[in-house]
């Protein structure tokens, strides 16, 4: 009986913690620890890609160069880190709703695809690599019909290759049909 009485008072301890009135008990302080530590964790990250930007040279002589688009990524990046230290939040997030299991593979068929992508880019060149990501991507993860995915992969493709490669001049990889 007294195993009994433990249980339930453990329960009612357990629903009076996560009760409005208990903000600030310990059982919110764990969360808000660690989204504390994350927040400063935003702001050196930001305070890094800054540094490392600094490093790399953001004006010269021709305009630009080619540390300031990471200046600005670590400046957004130290300011939002900052503005969630001093915005916090007053009580723990509650527990995040976890992906179903289709939507996890979903997410692991995405981080698979650019895998192989990046492992096939320096055989096939870019174009049909990425082509074959796209397109596999296309019928796996989004279920698109098959005129549909062809058509998206041949546009964002070349599009892709037409601003990349043509305008901005970038060396992309050619595979062994030399495009």
């Amino acid at each position: 009986m007294r195993a009994g009485t433990v249980c339930v008072a453990q329960a009612s301890a357990q629903k009076s913690c996560h009760s409005k009135k208990n903000v600030g008990t310990r059982c919110s302080v764990v969360p808000l620890m660690f989204e504390r530590i994350l927040n400063v964790l935003w702001c050196l990250l930001g305070l890094a890609t800054m540094v490392n930007a600094w490093s790399m040279g953001l004006t010269g002589k021709f305009g630009p160069e080619s540390g300031l688009f990471p200046f600005i990524c670590g400046a957004i990046i130290t300011a939002c880190g900052v503005g969630l230290i001093f915005k916090g939040s007053k009580e723990a997030a509650p527990n995040p709703a976890w992906p179903r299991a289709a939507a996890l593979g979903r997410i692991l068929g995405v981080v698979a695809g650019l895998l192989a992508m990046a492992a096939t880019l320096p055989y096939l060149g870019f174009a049909v690599a990425s082509s074959l990501t796209t397109f596999v991507l296309l019928q796996t993860v989004e279920r698109s019909r098959l005129l549909e995915s062809s058509i998206i992969t041949v546009v964002s493709v070349a599009v892709v290759m037409l601003v990349f490669g043509r305008l901005l001049g970038m060396n992309l990889p050619r595979g062994p049909w030399g495009w």
